[in-house]
């Protein structure tokens, strides 16, 4: 009986290994997907699409002040660079400040420590999805900048491309040079 009993389990191991099968290796899994607009965010992350809107808006007010900061310092900087992190009729009138007020005493790094979204409006319907259309953003940013100083930020952001997390650009901003801000109370 025993011989039987290890033939049977010999025979076993020996199918499965011709069929292929393995209790270790689960089936193949066919993935669902929906025909919906998507993002880029880390799979199974279940933001929100206004979450996702402000990190993409957060990304995209960090470079305009990075940009900022290095066109008012270098005269030599092209004011056509801030055309990737702005638009509209405040583009044009920035580069317009820009290349009449270079090297101010402000000039240098700025770096946003601390922001908060104080108004949104983002295109999604009745089930919570994305739909096309243009997506705004306010924000209030604690900005530091290299001469240790801290001030208050207030750019309006514009997405006219929405849902493309990529379409976001600083389209107002009403940051008033000196007004301070306290990062803790963000």
């Amino acid at each position: 009986m025993t011989r039987r009993i290890a033939a049977l389990a010999t025979l076993t191991a020996a199918l499965c290994l011709t069929a292929s099968c393995s209790i270790l290796t689960p089936e193949p899994v066919t993935l669902e997907t929906n025909a919906g607009p998507t993002f880029t965010g880390p799979p199974g992350s279940g933001k929100s699409p206004e979450q996702q809107a402000g990190e993409a808006a957060l990304v995209k007010v960090n470079e305009y002040y990075t940009v900022l900061a290095r066109l008012s310092a270098d005269p030599a900087a092209n004011p056509a660079d801030l055309d990737n992190v702005a638009a509209g009729n405040f583009l044009q009138s920035t580069k317009r400040d820009i290349t009449a007020h270079r090297i101010e005493a402000n000039a240098g790094e700025v770096k946003v420590l601390k922001n908060t979204i104080t108004r949104h409006n983002i295109p999604i319907d009745e089930n919570g999805i994305p739909t096309p259309g243009t997506a705004t953003i306010e924000m209030d940013v604690c900005l530091a900048r290299a001469t240790d100083v801290l001030e208050l930020g207030k750019p309006i952001l514009t997405n006219t491309a929405w849902p493309d997390p990529a379409g976001w650009r600083v389209t107002a901003d009403y940051t008033l040079p000196g007004t301070p801000c306290n990062a803790g109370l963000f």
